[in-house]
């Protein structure tokens, strides 16, 4: 029985079988790193169309819906309800947290803009029905990532077993 070469070939083949397991995880993670690239950039593109530049001026050049309502105040030496003159207050007391309405531009690839409540872009709704959100660039680290994990699915497996044999090997080798 010669332990060392069994070791040895037991530390490849697992090397061998760990480098191609995590080479199909790494490709799985590539496929969502690319996908995710992909909803990024197909996000900021229409984002920044002329189509939402111009929607997003519409909005803006629509006058506010503010008007002049009065305001009950209290006597604080009677307690009586006055009416005082009147303030500038919103038609509707949410108006200030209200979320614009949604745009049907239907133009230019897009269907419909969802704002935020400073006509920022929340999402997009495509001509095709599909819906992008706002989403952040794959970082750098995931891409090395994908091409070092067939590297490490190799390495890891193999330095173990060649460290359990080589433990192994000096109680077994006489001296």
């Amino acid at each position: 029985m010669n332990l060392r070469e069994g070791t040895r070939r037991l530390a490849l083949l697992l090397g061998v079988v760990g480098a191609i397991v995590c080479g199909y995880v790494s490709y799985l993670e590539l496929d969502t790193t690319l996908e995710q690239l992909a909803q990024h950039n197909k996000f900021e593109h229409l984002a920044a169309s002329d189509v939402v530049k111009q929607e997003r001026k519409n909005l803006q050049a629509k006058p506010n819906d503010w008007q002049i309502v009065p305001t009950p105040h209290i006597d604080p030496k009677t307690g009586e309800r006055i009416q005082a003159a009147p303030d500038f207050i919103p038609a509707d007391p949410y108006a200030a947290i209200a979320l614009p309405n949604p745009s049907d531009v239907n133009k230019g690839g897009i269907k419909t803009i969802n704002w935020t409540h400073n006509y920022g872009v929340d999402s997009i709704v495509t001509g095709d029905g599909q819906t992008l959100y706002p989403s952040q660039a794959p970082a750098a680290w995931q891409y090395l990532f994908v091409v070092l994990l067939p590297i490490f699915g190799f390495f890891i497996p193999w330095g173990a077993i060649r460290a359990i044999g080589w433990v192994g090997a000096g109680f077994v080798t006489p001296s």
